[in-house]
């Protein structure tokens, strides 16, 4: 991790307590949606307004009201109303968030505009964050653009987000789980955060709510103890290229020996260095592309996996050297070239589909502390990588009771 990063988790380590008595109420407003919250309730309104009793200013401050247009279009539309909560809480795998997000908006600006035509309902991005991190707070992050800009901008961890663009939540999104587990190595941090958690208090063990409470603090209470570098990604790499032809593979025998592997710390860190492989490689893109951008400003190459959202077989957008496009599939490991990584369903397909286009960036010895790695770009349709299915997806129907 950058140097940067790793200093701000100590001076928000040395401010915690000052920094919990100011933020601790994000804790309290969970619990007390989780014990509120019933989507069927007789009272709906009612039962909305206790839910949200607690959230301050994570909605309403300033010039910005989205509890107080969510409150008052529930008391005239409660019906309307609890079916936009019922379609943004269902988490059907096949609807995306964006999707999700976006239908809530535009089903509220309706009703809004029935309600109260001359009025803003605010629901933007981060009020349908909100309302998703307090009934989700293990999957999801409170969300506010000002801040993650801030963030970016103080660490120089992502390209500028902008403005307006609901593709900022998937950006979010995917800065908060890479800190998340950065924040889940520092024992310490952790034994500061669970001894501030009390009864009135949500457990959030997945640590996605002190994950937002980091990059908050490091806004608006923290300030590094000296000058440093901001991050610096190191892309001067010479590349090897080949076609997915001239690779060799190793026979795969099925092994029963017993194994003991920590799966989940094991995953956290694959999608950790996963996607600061993908970010290296977008760096890589960026320089690489540097002279075809000076001509035309548009050959820029694109973050589709963060921007679009995941199941698109490939991470990235990009151009080769003459200006065509390519779509860019990255698998990253510290490890060496020849270390095991797994290919998707989706990918697979994409690689058929658009063969003559598909990229397969091999991202290997990747250091994270400097942000050095040694690239092999692997061409072509991923078929021949694909012979031995290890996991099968299966869809069961079964009717117990006839059985």
């Amino acid at each position: 991790m950058n140097q940067i990063i790793r200093e701000y988790i100590q001076l928000y380590k040395q401010e915690f307590h000052r920094i919990n008595q100011l933020e601790i109420y994000k804790w309290k407003a969970v619990k007390q949606f989780k014990d509120h919250w019933n989507i069927d309730a007789p009272d709906f309104p009612k039962m909305v307004k206790e839910s949200l009793s607690l959230v301050s200013n994570l909605m309403d401050s300033g010039n910005y009201f989205p509890k107080r247009m969510l409150m008052s279009n529930a008391h005239e539309s409660p019906e309307k109303i609890r079916e936009l909560f019922r379609t943004l809480y269902d988490e059907d795998e096949d609807v995306d968030i964006l999707s999700r997000v976006r239908c809530f908006q535009n089903g509220f600006k309706k009703i809004n505009k029935d309600n109260f035509d001359k009025l803003n309902g605010y629901q933007d991005a981060r009020a349908v964050m909100v309302y998703l991190a307090l009934h989700s707070p293990d999957d999801y992050y409170f969300y506010k653009f000002g801040m993650f800009k801030s963030f970016v901008s103080k660490t120089s961890y992502l390209s500028n987000p902008v403005k307006g663009r609901i593709e900022n939540i998937n950006k979010f999104i995917r800065l908060c789980d890479l800190l998340n587990s950065e924040l889940t190595m520092d024992q310490d941090l952790i034994k500061l955060h669970n001894e501030r958690i009390t009864e009135d208090c949500y457990y959030d063990q997945s640590l996605n709510i002190l994950t937002q409470d980091f990059i908050y603090a490091v806004v608006n209470y923290l300030e590094p103890a000296k000058a440093i570098k901001p991050l610096s990604w190191n892309v001067n790499v010479q590349e090897d290229i080949i076609e997915m032809k001239d690779v060799s593979l190793d026979p795969y025998k099925v092994d029963f020996k017993p194994h003991t592997v920590n799966h989940i710390q094991k995953a956290i860190q694959n999608k950790r260095i996963g996607y600061l492989g993908e970010l290296w490689v977008m760096e890589y893109e960026k320089k690489k592309l540097e002279p075809l951008t000076k001509i035309n400003n548009s050959k820029n190459a694109k973050h589709d996996s963060v921007e679009i959202g995941d199941g698109i077989g490939y991470d990235i957008s990009s151009f080769d050297s003459e200006g065509n496009p390519i779509y860019i599939e990255v698998k990253t490991t510290t490890g060496s070239v020849d270390s095991t990584y797994y290919i998707t369903i989706n990918e697979l397909e994409k690689s058929r589909l658009e063969h003559e286009k598909y990229r397969l960036y091999r991202v290997y010895d990747f250091d994270d502390r400097n942000m050095t790695a040694k690239l092999l770009i692997i061409k072509g349709d991923l078929s021949h990588l694909c012979k031995i299915a290890i996991n099968y997806r299966v869809n069961m129907k079964v009717d117990i009771k006839n059985n």
